[in-house]
């Protein structure tokens, strides 16, 4: 398990399952999938890294081009049709497919992408180490998923969090609200609290929010106190009616 809006609804941390970037219900597997425009940026940067780093490491292009479709499905689920993939790598294509997105991500690879690199490697009469280039790649396929977590958390602690703007939004409503009802139906020591709505409003969020509770709060007991006195009258006039 871990800290997304899953777990954090399961563990009472949060109210609602929901992406800082995007809004959507999260879970784990929501993370690198996420459509925000800021993970799609980020997702295709490092891509983009990544496809560099197979270039260095003299991967395969077949192998290359592949594993660049994989990750594209991670988020797409939009695949090549398996005979328009050459027969030679659709074994190791295959069996990736098997091993799932998400496995990917967490850095297992098929076992038989190794001689297909391999073979690549005789070809150019290149000396790197097959199951280095195997261990390197499963290393980067995991700081891949790393990178989407951290762009994730970055964001699940900044202004741009869309909860934290929600609250905002919802904050600012009710802060308005207040200010054109006006103070009438408030007790007179809170009465003060509605003198300068600018001053209100640039308060910072936590601060909004506990004005609101407490003006809120203060309306309806204030309320609720007129219409028991009001039904308290009523009872007294029913068994003493004026004139008699």
């Amino acid at each position: 398990m871990c800290g997304t809006g899953k777990f954090k609804v399961l563990w009472g941390l949060e109210k609602a399952a929901a992406c800082p970037r995007c809004g959507s219900f999260k879970d784990h597997l929501h993370v690198p999938r996420c459509h925000a425009v800021s993970v799609t940026q980020e997702w295709d940067r490092r891509v983009s890294a990544l496809s560099t780093w197979m270039d260095m490491l003299l991967t395969d292009p077949s192998i290359k081009t592949l594993m660049l479709i994989l990750l594209g499905g991670v988020r797409d689920h939009i695949l090549p049709s398996i005979q328009a993939i050459s027969p030679a790598v659709q074994p190791a294509f295959l069996a990736q497919q098997v091993i799932g997105y998400q496995g990917l991500l967490e850095g297992r690879i098929a076992l038989l992408w190794l001689p297909l690199q391999q073979h690549y490697l005789d070809e150019i009469r290149g000396c790197r180490s097959v199951s280095l280039w195997a261990s390197q790649l499963s290393q980067e396929l995991i700081a891949l998923a790393f990178y989407m977590w951290e762009q994730r958390n970055s964001v699940q602690h900044s202004d741009n969090n869309v909860q934290l703007l929600a609250r905002h939004r919802t904050a600012i409503k009710g802060i308005h609200s207040q200010f054109d009802m006006g103070p009438d139906d408030l007790p007179p020591e809170i009465k003060p609290m509605l003198t300068c709505r600018r001053q209100v409003l640039r308060k910072s969020l936590m601060d909004k929010e506990s004005w609101l509770a407490l003006l809120q709060q203060e309306r309806r007991d204030y309320r609720r106190s007129l219409k028991a006195q009001h039904q308290s009258l009523q009872t007294l006039f029913s068994l003493h009616p004026p004139g008699l």
